[in-house]
């Protein structure tokens, strides 16, 4: 079992990452996963500071001593450069936690029918990402814990309007190392996908041809998955 917070996930709990063809050949291609920059992944809100929280953090910083001449940083100041240096600094793979598939995170990630979604488990994607850590998100309202955030505080929260989402983020934080130069955008991470997938599932909206080439991009770059491809539950049809 592993916990963030006080929610609990188990490790035969599903877990899904919804992605467009492209993302999915480079996956089994390079068998490595991409984690963006926080900062890139299109949310103003990742890893923010806010609310009764930031005021927490304002009404805890020092006071200037007295006959202190040198100019210091205002509480404020000093806010924003390290949630700035955190955004740039922090890197995120995301995953839905769910027993099913999301309609709408087919929709959002894989448009109108070009996109795949990998299933695997909790415990098979933990294991497979060690040592970065992995956490369960958290939905609220931005700032509402009176206390001195730490990095995996804040990249675990997101708005009450995420909550769809369900996520799981993996995590690798670069604020005491560095990246290299081909990285700046984002972090790669080895990872087996044939040993860590459990299912390939095809857009309910894809037409048949695009199905037969999952498969045989499957079959050249990932054969030991070529049983696991199969059509989105969603394309089942009613008795009548």
């Amino acid at each position: 079992m592993a916990a963030q917070g006080d929610l609990t996930v188990g490790d035969a709990q599903k877990v899904w990452r919804y992605m467009s063809f492209p993302k999915f050949v480079w996956l089994l291609q390079k068998k490595q996963l991409w984690l963006a920059r926080a900062d890139l992944l299109g949310d103003p809100w990742e890893i923010s500071l806010a609310g009764d929280q930031l005021d927490y953090v304002i009404s805890r910083h020092p006071i200037t001593p007295i006959g202190e001449t040198k100019s210091q940083e205002s509480a404020m100041e000093r806010s924003a450069r390290i949630i700035k240096l955190w955004r740039a600094t922090a890197f995120v793979s995301c995953w839905n936690c769910a027993d099913h598939e999301s309609n709408a995170l087919w929709r959002i990630y894989c448009g109108d029918g070009d996109g795949v979604a990998i299933q695997t488990t909790f415990g098979k994607l933990k294991d497979s990402v060690a040592p970065l850590p992995l956490y369960r998100v958290e939905y609220g309202v931005p700032g509402s814990q009176r206390r001195t955030p730490s990095l995996p505080d804040l990249v675990t929260k997101k708005r009450l309007m995420f909550a769809y989402e369900q996520e799981i983020r993996v995590v690798r934080s670069t604020l005491n190392g560095a990246l290299p130069e081909q990285e700046v955008f984002g972090h790669t991470h080895p990872w087996p996908p044939e040993t860590v997938v459990e299912s390939i599932r095809i857009h309910p909206l894809a037409q048949p041809w695009f199905r037969e080439t999952v498969a045989a991009t499957v079959a050249q770059y990932a054969p030991a998955l070529r049983d696991h491809v199969a059509w989105s539950t969603m394309k089942e049809s009613p008795p009548f």
